[in-house]
């Protein structure tokens, strides 16, 4: 015996689920001031903070000018 299963609501239940979703994260993106479609790296905002926290000294420490 063969279940026959309508495809088509099945489709559009799951395409609707997945679409709100979406719209889901990148609104909670853009409320938090985020943009929703850059990659998000972990240590993104450390190495930030690292970085310019230098002001332009000498880049090896070890070696004396």
């Amino acid at each position: 015996m063969v279940i026959l299963i309508p495809w088509k609501p099945v489709v559009i239940v799951w395409l609707s689920l997945a679409a709100m979703l979406w719209v889901g994260y990148v609104g909670s993106s853009l409320l938090e001031g985020k943009n929703p479609f850059s990659m998000d790296l972990p240590h993104s905002h450390y190495l930030h903070a690292h970085c310019t926290s230098s002001h332009g000294s000498s880049r090896n420490k070890s070696i004396p000018e």
